[in-house]
């Protein structure tokens, strides 16, 4: 059997501690065995004098619900910290062996060591995702978190009018030494024009007197200064674009490159590289694409968040569904007449894998519609996409279902592309069916698995609580924060739970520290379903 300090050091959190910290926490250690049904502790009884390591054996520990240990947990551990008494009584359920820390020893490390300590403290304050990012791998993903698009901003915008030529643009971006000058009215961007513009009217023999607005890109994709690096680099890849201009109140603060966002980090150089090249592609080079989007995420889920990984998945999703569907437009002739909407996970910016979970909303119905729209699915799927779900509504039609309001998946919906009034049309009769989605949603929320339940129950009080506009998870629990203090527990909960799942799906192997996350996670959801069932009386 091994010595106590070469078990301890290979579990998280004693993991983090230096050799003369191991020492303190083994210093007087004693070990136990305890009989089955033996009651190692009752809530509510004496402080605990001890923080417990199940080594082997099975242990339940009971309150308002109970949790099963297994070998390596921890238990006690908000008593010893606290000096209240414990909050939950401890049964062993079978024949099990303890380590006794004693308290005095544990506060002892506790005290002079920030990681262990803050380890526990954010377990018992349920920053699941503070804890999670311990177990993936440090790669400088920090800085696409922490810093601002402000701080990529090196030059004063360079700007001109809507009326300024060809030649007169160019002498401009030459003389202030910039790759883009940006076209504005009345102080308000209209367009931008850049090196590559300049590059392609020459090669086209455009005269370079013609009027720079002719030639611009416009719409401007647009970021605000307080947005972070981490969004800049999500607008490029889903709109695959190489600039964003940032503004300040509404004003131009500056124009940033794609350029400027691979020197803070150069690792994600590839992915966004393939954003822009997948506009000009064939049909037959999407397969590769999507198998790169995927070579991607699969390095990337060991080292950004759920959160991020799915939006820049979903963004570069997006982008290629969108490219197939203006290509066989101009196949089938089509021009309008309906609107493509992204619906459940993928309405939420939430797939991670490439599948199409969509709805089609028809002006009317026509076979060469129907047949645009079955060989853009059919193209879909050769190269590597699943489709989960495809319907297709007769805007007339969709306003006489009785059963609108249990279609959840809907309510999670965003306009992809096509005629914009036919979506505006769509929500309207989305929300005259509200009610019925909160309470169909609520009842959802009880039936289902941890992630799912989550879904279903921020949606219901997003909906009652008027945020329809709000689609993904993260965003619905920080409104419903405002009203519950359940709100930044869910979303830990959540994202930890999404998380981790990614990485299994890719066969990595979890940590003991994600098996941690899970049962926290897992019991603020059974607290959240109590929480649903009694607002809703489901």
């Amino acid at each position: 059997m091994l010595p106590p300090v070469y078990y301890l050091k290979k579990i998280e959190p004693f993991s983090f501690l230096t050799a003369d910290e191991l020492d303190e926490i083994v210093k007087g250690l004693e070990s136990e065995i305890y009989e089955k049904n033996s009651i190692i502790f009752k809530k509510g009884g004496s402080p605990l004098k001890y923080l417990y390591l199940l080594k082997y054996g099975k242990i339940s520990l009971s309150n308002t619900h109970e949790e099963i240990l297994g070998e390596g947990e921890l238990f006690g551990v908000a008593s010893v910290i606290s000096k209240n008494p414990p909050g939950f009584t401890a049964r062993t359920d079978e024949e099990s062996v303890c380590y006794l820390i004693k308290r005095e020893n544990f506060l002892n490390v506790f005290n002079s060591n920030p990681d262990f300590s803050g380890f526990f403290e954010k377990i018992l304050s349920r920053r699941l995702t503070s804890l999670l990012k311990l177990s993936k791998i440090s790669h400088g993903c920090e800085e696409l978190y922490a810093a601002s698009v402000l701080d990529l901003i090196v030059k004063e915008p360079v700007v001109c009018s809507l009326k300024t030529k060809i030649r007169d643009a160019a002498i401009r971006m030459n003389e202030e030494n910039v790759g883009s000058i940006v076209i504005v009215e009345n102080d308000k961007p209209q367009g931008i024009f850049t090196r590559k513009d300049l590059t392609r009217v020459i090669a086209g023999g455009t005269s370079q007197e013609e009027e720079t607005c002719k030639h611009m890109s416009s719409p401007v994709i647009e970021i605000d200064e307080n947005s972070t690096v981490m969004e800049a680099y999500l607008l490029m890849v889903s709109n695959g674009i190489n600039h964003l201009v940032v503004l300040s109140n509404g004003r131009i603060k500056g124009v940033i490159s794609n350029r400027d966002i691979l020197l803070r980090l150069e690792s994600f150089s590839s992915l966004l590289s393939l954003s822009r090249k997948t506009v000009s592609l064939k049909q037959k080079d999407l397969k590769d694409v999507v198998s790169q989007i995927l070579d991607f995420i699969e390095d990337m889920c060991v080292k950004i968040n759920f959160s991020d990984i799915s939006r820049i998945a979903s963004g570069m999703y997006d982008l290629i569904i969108k490219k197939i569907l203006t290509e066989k437009e101009e196949e089938f002739k089509i021009s309008g007449g309906y609107c493509w909407i992204q619906t459940g996970e993928s309405g939420r910016m939430e797939v991670v894998f490439p599948e199409v979970t969509s709805v089609i909303i028809l002006e009317k119905e026509n076979k060469k519609i129907y047949e645009f729209i079955d060989s853009v699915c059919n193209t879909l799927k050769e190269i590597g996409f699943e489709i989960e779900c495809k319907n297709c509504y007769n805007i007339e039609r969709l306003r006489e279902f009785k059963i609108l309001g249990k279609r959840l998946e809907l309510y999670d919906s965003r306009f992809l592309y096509g005629g914009k009034e036919l979506h505006q049309e769509f929500n309207e009769i989305l929300k005259s069916k509200v009610n019925k989605a909160v309470k169909f949603s609520a009842i959802r929320c009880l039936n289902e698995r941890a992630e799912k339940s989550i879904v279903h129950g921020v949606r219901a009080l997003s909906l009652e609580y008027g945020a329809f506009d709000i689609k993904n998870t993260e965003g619905r629990c920080k409104l419903i924060e405002k009203s519950t203090p359940m709100g930044r527990e869910i979303i830990e909960a959540y994202n930890v739970i999404m998380d981790i799942g990614i990485r299994k799906k890719f066969a990595y192997e979890t940590k003991r520290i994600d098996e941690i996350l899970l049962k926290e996670s897992e019991k603020i959801v059974s607290e959240f379903k109590k929480f649903i069932k009694q607002k809703y009386a489901v």
